[in-house]
């Protein structure tokens, strides 16, 4: 129990530090949550990105900005080539300090300005070796400084709330505690509502089931310590174990539903 616990707060610490992203051919994403803010560009081609209930088709040099718990997936016609960079929590603080209950607007549409901000996240893909802390937190301050500059801000106000403030503290809830046995009866227990109330207020903003959520947030932490040099001496299993999933079949229908991914080198 004692490693248990102690990997979880590693896997949360390294969550809200987490500075990364990727340059690659995108096939798509499915309607899902993060606790970090995502920027995600189009470099070619065309992609339809719903972020809470707006929808828009992004294409050549445009820019999505997810803020932190909104829910969002990408839908692409064929392949379409992205860069996308998480900034994690622990970096999100500065922009609260400086612009409290405000979030950084979810369209970046103008492809001439936009090349800066695609430069500074090459920048970031680029780095061969892990960028110190307060580089980190001068390149997250300067894309702030940078969108707001240009694009602004907007009200909370105006991003999903009402029956999403609870839906985000659960949400929240589960990110804390998906290594542990989640249900509608133990949630309900916790905020005050029934198993059916709280199962359709979730499925209203989720789009999936709680069950389904919850393994694939566990999947998403699957994948990060899979490539964390600390957990490099443990197996995909004992992995997938220490995340919450009780059998391999499940963590592989988890696995596959969301990256149609295939390994059996280790059942």
């Amino acid at each position: 129990m004692a490693n248990i616990v102690r990997a979880q707060s590693e896997m949360e610490r390294d969550e809200a530090s987490r500075f990364a992203g990727m340059h690659y051919m995108s096939v798509g994403f499915f309607p899902h949550f993060h606790r970090n803010l995502e920027i995600y560009g189009v470099v070619k081609g065309s992609v339809v990105i719903t972020i809470a209930d707006q929808k828009k088709v992004l294409t050549d040099g445009q820019i999505a900005i997810i803020n932190s718990l909104e829910n969002h997936s990408y839908e692409i016609d064929g392949k379409a080539e992205v860069i996308f960079l998480h900034i994690g929590t622990r970096y999100l603080s500065n922009l609260s300090a400086v612009f409290p209950k405000k979030r950084l607007p979810r369209w970046l549409m103008d492809v001439q300005y936009n090349q800066r901000l695609y430069q500074r996240i090459s920048e970031v893909l680029n780095e061969k070796e892990p960028i110190p802390e307060l580089r980190r937190i001068g390149i997250a301050c300067q894309l702030f400084s940078d969108i707001i500059e240009y694009y602004g801000t907007f009200d909370e106000k105006y991003a999903p709330r009402q029956d999403s403030e609870i839906v985000t503290e659960i949400v929240q809830y589960i990110y804390d505690h998906y290594q542990e046995n989640i249900t509608l009866e133990s949630l309900g227990e916790i905020f005050y509502m029934s198993p059916k109330a709280l199962s359709k207020k979730l499925k209203k903003r989720l789009n999936v089931d709680l069950r389904v959520f919850v393994n694939d947030i566990r999947v998403q932490m699957v994948i990060q310590l899979r490539n964390d040099p600390k957990y490099k001496d443990k197996t995909l299993q004992q992995i997938a174990m220490l995340c919450g999933f009780t059998s391999m079949s499940t963590f592989y229908r988890s696995y596959e539903r969301n990256y149609s991914f295939q390994d059996s080198s280790e059942e």
